[in-house]
């Protein structure tokens, strides 16, 4: 243990000429086995909706950062195991639904031009994204729901079952509740993966609550 926060803390102490010459260029956030995340990373992900958008009064680059170093841990685990390119279709799916998030074609040029990202960095990114999210459907699959389950998380959840405002009966919602409670379940079994992987990578963090301000 001694010898991993030696290790740690001289990793850290290199990094920060790299920190201080970033306030000039860019703003390093994290490195994650190698790779650096920078706050300009952060912010074309939230900007591409590459992310899941923080809630009110959340740290945007905090919620954003927490986001991309738990994607390249898990980067790191696809690419020792799965096909190096994603299905095309897939691809070309995931990068339509990222420029339908801009009202118009200038929205999107604009979008890239401030975040400082391009077409072919932006696709491979979303490629990447694309090879992730087929490989933890393949890997991680769990048990239907039983009759019991559903109607456990209908009552807990009714009220976000609604069609024209009208509160929709079990019967009626047991498509959308079965599809939830998976989700819910399947992504409880790849938090506690991806806490696994992160307790033996090589994580350095090095977000500032004043990094955005």
């Amino acid at each position: 243990m001694r010898v991993r926060l030696v290790a740690l803390a001289a990793t850290t102490v290199l990094l920060l000429p790299l920190v201080c010459r970033a306030d000039l260029i860019d703003r390093v956030l994290a490195v994650v086995g190698g790779t650096v995340i920078t706050q300009s990373d952060a912010t074309a992900a939230l900007a591409f909706g590459l992310v899941r958008p923080p809630g009110p009064g959340v740290d945007r680059l905090r919620a954003a950062l927490d986001q991309l170093i738990r994607r390249e841990i898990i980067l790191a685990e696809v690419d020792r195991y799965a096909p190096t390119e994603s299905d095309p279709s897939a691809l070309r799916k995931a990068l339509d639904q990222v420029q339908a998030g801009f009202p118009t074609p200038a929205l999107y040029q604009a979008a890239l031009a401030r975040t400082a990202m391009n077409d072919t960095r932006l696709r491979d990114i979303v490629e990447a994204n694309v090879r992730i999210d087929d490989y933890l459907k393949q890997r991680f699959g769990v048990a239907e729901p039983t009759d019991e389950e559903l109607a456990q998380y209908w009552a807990a959840h009714r009220a976000q079952f609604l069609s024209g405002g009208r509160q929709l009966v079990l019967d009626e919602a047991r498509s959308d509740v079965r599809q939830r409670l998976i989700d819910q379940k399947r992504e409880a079994v790849i938090d506690d993966w991806v806490a696994r992987l992160r307790r033996r990578a090589e994580v350095t963090d090095l977000y500032f609550a004043d990094v955005g301000r």
